[in-house]
């Protein structure tokens, strides 16, 4: 039994050594592939990140710390304000809203400093007050 066991591993072993060429070669013909794909996801992410509504995570705009806090302009729409269509259904614009108070809840941000939580509070308050007048401007 032990005999048949070298033979079998010695096969395995030339076996390996004659094909190695041929495992190289489909690796090289599929890095290409593997490259190409890489490529679409950098440029998928990229596109992504251009979407209106999304975080931009290229935005050097950032304040320092000691900016002042800006104000939210007054005429922002409520459909502005949760980032949906003028016509968006109810669904899409309760899911809109939970997604913008999940983000910007108070409650996240408790340990980040006053002017944070302050910020915060202060996009909550708009966000609630967009998504009250869509409730009362489309009757839902």
């Amino acid at each position: 039994m032990q005999l048949l066991a070298l033979i079998g591993a010695a096969f395995l072993v030339y076996w390996v050594l004659t094909h190695l060429g041929l495992v190289f070669g489909l690796i090289f013909a599929f890095a290409k592939f593997i490259i190409l794909a890489l490529g679409a996801l950098v440029i998928l992410g990229i596109v992504i990140q251009m979407i209106p509504g999304k975080k931009d995570a290229g935005n050097t705009d950032q304040k320092t710390a000691e900016d002042p806090i800006d104000e939210p302009p007054a005429d922002r729409t409520w459909f502005v304000v949760l980032g949906v269509s003028e016509f968006a259904s109810p669904d899409e614009i309760k899911r809109a809203y939970r997604d913008l108070i999940r983000q910007y809840h108070p409650d996240k941000v408790g340990a980040m400093g006053e002017k944070i939580r302050e910020l915060a509070m202060r996009e909550t308050q708009l966000i609630n007050a967009a998504f009250q007048e869509a409730r009362l401007s489309r009757g839902f």
